[in-house]
């Protein structure tokens, strides 16, 4: 028999300091609406981050963003989601680790147009990505795939499929170049 479903989801404590008048209020808001403090303040919270968008121009209209655009369950995910937006003042680290992610596309990213994440890649990739990060700085120019080597014996160990690494670049067809291409003379030859 399975272990029964947690009843709460797993938490963090945030510490705040009040003066006097806004500890009185947030009592008061609790009393009045029959809530605990925690829950006064998480709905306080949600009310606020609904009315706050990041609004972009772009050429089909405006396209706005809000906390659920960039939410997911996996860390990773949010950290990447969030390092995407100019707006939200994104640190070196960020950027740094963005990068990194998109160099390395097929540990974090369905397809190397990057717009569908391996979320159980991430999961297991992610708690150690400064660790790899820092392998590739350190190696890049005795082993370019040093890193990409080490996530994919992360990946094995936590009995997951690796992706094929290095990948394997493709090589231009006449389709993908515009079709200016040069020929082989020989292939014009009928003898």
């Amino acid at each position: 028999m399975g272990r029964p479903a947690s009843k709460s989801p797993k938490s963090e404590a945030l510490t705040i300091r009040l003066d006097p008048k806004t500890r009185f209020i947030l009592d008061y808001m609790a009393r009045f609406k029959g809530q605990t403090i925690t829950t006064v303040v998480e709905r306080a919270i949600l009310a606020a981050a609904a009315n706050t968008v990041i609004s972009r121009p772009d050429d089909y209209g405006d396209q706005n963003i809000t906390w659920q655009d960039l939410w997911d369950v996996s860390e990773g995910v949010r950290a990447l989601e969030v390092s995407k937006v100019p707006e939200l003042i994104p640190t070196f680290e960020e950027e740094r680790r963005l990068s990194f992610v998109f160099n390395h596309w097929p540990f974090f990213y369905a397809s190397e147009k990057k717009l569908t994440y391996l979320n159980h890649y991430i999961d297991v990739l992610w708690p150690r990505i400064d660790e790899f990060i820092q392998l590739h700085d350190d190696m890049k120019r005795q082993d370019y795939y040093a890193a990409g080597n080490a996530m994919v014996e992360a990946l094995k160990a936590a009995k997951l499929q690796p992706p094929k690494w290095p990948v394997e670049p493709t090589r231009p067809t006449p389709e993908k170049s515009g079709g200016n291409f040069s020929r082989d003379l020989d292939d014009d030859i009928p003898f």
